[in-house]
């Protein structure tokens, strides 16, 4: 007899500790198309930087009110200083090598992803300004600085049908940090799309043993 996977609990809740607006807002977008199981119950914070992300997350854990918190952010710029300390910090944490399943990236941008909503894009820059021309041409937003009418207007083209075009164009992409454009981003959502939670207790059994 085959083994049934433990059901996801009705309001399972994850909370997704979001780098800055952008991430925040494209999670956000992707929370209102309906495209992750229904059986969660996500949550999402804005750190409003990298280097607020730690402080957020010890603070998140330590309450002890979510089932697991993820970590959605950039890469930064060479040579990632930021992001490698903050992987760093985290497996200090918790004592053990946990960063690697719990921190999401991408690099250079999170734009490289949201663009690849629209097209297979390499970004090889985070500089809005050089940029820009691309996202005006996939969003038809000009002079992206990433305003908050800016994010909203770019957000509101986020569907469930261009989530399967982006899955399809990011998944040709490195998953290694260190390689311009890289993401491992897929690993998450691929994850929020099950109706099964052996995923989470894995997860939480990694952490918290």
């Amino acid at each position: 007899m085959s083994r049934r996977l433990p059901q996801i609990k009705t309001g399972s809740s994850i909370l997704i500790v979001c780098e800055g607006s952008e991430e925040h807002d494209y999670i956000d977008a992707l929370k209102k198309c309906g495209v992750w199981s229904n059986k969660l119950s996500i949550k999402l914070k804005n750190a409003k930087s990298i280097n607020n992300i730690l402080s957020q997350y010890q603070y998140e854990f330590a309450n002890n009110n979510y089932e697991l918190i993820v970590i959605f952010c950039d890469t930064e710029v060479p040579p990632y200083d930021e992001f490698i300390n903050l992987k760093k910090a985290i497996n200090e944490f918790h004592g053990k090598e946990v960063a690697e399943k719990i921190v999401f990236f991408t690099n250079p941008c999170s734009m490289q992803i949201i663009l690849s909503h629209f097209k297979r894009v390499n970004l090889k820059s985070n500089s809005k300004t050089i940029n820009s021309t691309l996202i005006q041409n996939l969003t038809g937003v000009k002079d992206y600085i990433a305003t908050e009418n800016q994010r909203t207007s770019i957000m509101k083209k986020i569907n469930a049908k261009n989530y399967e075009v982006m899955k399809q164009n990011v998944a040709g992409l490195s998953g290694k940090c260190d390689v311009v454009p890289s993401t491992n981003v897929l690993e998450l959502f691929e994850k929020l799309e099950k109706n099964e939670g052996s995923w989470i207790q894995k997860l939480k059994e990694e952490i918290d043993s």
